[in-house]
C-alpha cells in the first residue's frame, strides 16, 4: 500500500475509533451545538488580493520590471457534519509561474490548485485532522503587516502536506493555549499540480527534504494567547524535521515569535511582531539558513500604517525593508502603497508596491466566520 493510502486507511481508522469513543464517556467532554445551528452546515471565508510590485530601480538592470498578479487569493470552506466531524477544502488562486526572465507582466501565470482537503474530528479540548493541510510552523508568514511584510517568511511555511495530526488546547490560568504534533510528507498526487497555468506535479524524484512519501517528517509546535496582565500578546514556538531524499541532507527547524496589539490612546493601535527562524540544511541543501521578520503597525479607524524588515542569510545575505500606508474603506476593500528597498543575491532593487485586498465570508448557520 502506498502512503497516500496509508493516510486514508489511518483517517477512516481514527475517525471510526474516535467516533466510538464519541458515543461513551467523552462525548460528555463535548459541547453541544447551539439550538440555533443546523447539520450538515457549510460556511467559508474568501480572500482577495491583487498586487502591483514594480522594480523602478536596481543596480542590475534586468532586475527593472512591473508585475501586476494575483497574490495568494484563497477560498477556505468547512463542512460541518456533526458537532465531531467537519470537512475542510482550500482552493488557492495565484501567480504559480513567476515571469522569468523578469520582464513585465500583467496577469500571467496564475493557476489554481487545491490546498486544503481534510477531515477533522473536535472531541472537547482535542482537534484530530488527516489529509493535505498545512501542518504549524510558525505565524509570520501570515500575520506581518505591510505589502511585502511576508515575503520572505512564507519561503518555509509548511504547505501542501499530506499529514496527520493532533492539537491540544489547554488553559493553566495563564492564558489559553495550544500544543500540536503534525507527521507528514510533500503532496506528490495530481492535487500537486494547477489549472489554467500548470505548475507541474511534484514526483518523489524531485527529492527536497520532506518529499518522502512517508510519515518520517514531524513538526512539534506551541502557541499561546489571553495571558493575564500580557492583554494582546500572542507567542508560538515550533520545531520540525524533514528527512532528506536521495542525496538530500535531512532538514532541522526552530521557529520563535510574538506579536503583540497595544492600545496607545487617541484611538490609536500600535502592532509588533518579530520571529526568527533557523535551520540546519534547509531544505534538504548543505547550507543553514536563518530568517528574521520584524515588523510594526499604526491603526486609526480606516488608516494603517507599516514599517517591515526581513532578512535571509541563505546562500547570500538578502533584506528587504518597507513602509506602506492605506486605507479600508466602508465597503471592505483595502488599499496601501508601499516603498520597498531590497538586496539580493548582491543586487539593490528598489520597489514600488500597491495591493488591494478584500474578504469575504459566509455560513448557513446563525453566526459567519470572522475573516
Amino acid at each position: 500500500m502506498n502512503s497516500t493510502g496509508l493516510l486514508l486507511s489511518l483517517a477512516l481508522a481514527g475517525l471510526a475509533g474516535l467516533s466510538t469513543a464519541a458515543s461513551a464517556a467523552d462525548m460528555t467532554a463535548t459541547q453541544p451545538a447551539p439550538a440555533a445551528d443546523v447539520y450538515p452546515y457549510l460556511e467559508g471565508v474568501i480572500n482577495l488580493e491583487f498586487d502591483n510590485d514594480w522594480t523602478f530601480h536596481s543596480s542590475n538592470p534586468d532586475n527593472k520590471f512591473n508585475n501586476l498578479y494575483l497574490h495568494s487569493n484563497t477560498a477556505a470552506f468547512k463542512l460541518g457534519l456533526t458537532p465531531i466531524f467537519s470537512v475542510n477544502m482550500g482552493l488557492t488562486l495565484e501567480q504559480v509561474k513567476g515571469p522569468y526572465p523578469p520582464a513585465d507582466c500583467t496577469m500571467c501565470g496564475i493557476g489554481l490548485y487545491l490546498d486544503t482537503l481534510d477531515l477533522q474530528a473536535d472531541l472537547g479540548n482535542w482537534t484530530f485532522t488527516a489529509g493535505k493541510y498545512e501542518p504549524n510552523f510558525g505565524f509570520a508568514w501570515d500575520a506581518t503587516p505591510g505589502v511585502w511584510g511576508t515575503r520572505y517568511a512564507e519561503e518555509y511555511e509548511l504547505t501542501e502536506r499530506m499529514a496527520l495530526g493532533a492539537a491540544y488546547t489547554f488553559d493553566t490560568g495563564f492564558g489559553k493555549h495550544t500544543l500540536a504534533v503534525n507527521t507528514f510528507f510533500a503532496d506528490t498526487t495530481v492535487f500537486s499540480e494547477s489549472l489554467f497555468n500548470n505548475r507541474g506535479r511534484l514526483h518523489d524524484s524531485d527529492g527536497g527534504a520532506g518529499n518522502t512519501g512517508k510519515f518520517d517528517n514531524y513538526s512539534i509546535t506551541l502557541a499561546g494567547e489571553d495571558m493575564p496582565g500580557l492583554t494582546g500578546l500572542k507567542y508560538n514556538l515550533g520545531y520540525r524535521h524533514q528527512s532528506g531524499a536521495g542525496s538530500d541532507f535531512d532538514e532541522n527547524g526552530f521557529v520563535a515569535g510574538l506579536a503583540k496589539d497595544t492600545d496607545i490612546g487617541h484611538s490609536l493601535t500600535l502592532g509588533l511582531i518579530g520571529e526568527v527562524a533557523y535551520f540546519e540544511h534547509y531544505t534538504g541543501a548543505e547550507e543553514d539558513a536563518t530568517y528574521t521578520t520584524i515588523g510594526s503597525s499604526l491603526k486609526r479607524g480606516p488608516w494603517h500604517g507599516e514599517l517591515t524588515g526581513s532578512f535571509r542569510d541563505f546562500e547570500t545575505d538578502d533584506h528587504l525593508l518597507a513602509a506602506s500606508v492605506g486605507y479600508t474603506f466602508d465597503n471592505g476593500f483595502d488599499l496601501s502603497l508601499g516603498y520597498g528597498r531590497e538586496r539580493a543575491a548582491g543586487d539593490d532593487n528598489d520597489m514600488i508596491g500597491v495591493r488591494l485586498t478584500k474578504c469575504l465570508s459566509f455560513s448557513t448557520r446563525s453566526q459567519k466566520p470572522e475573516c
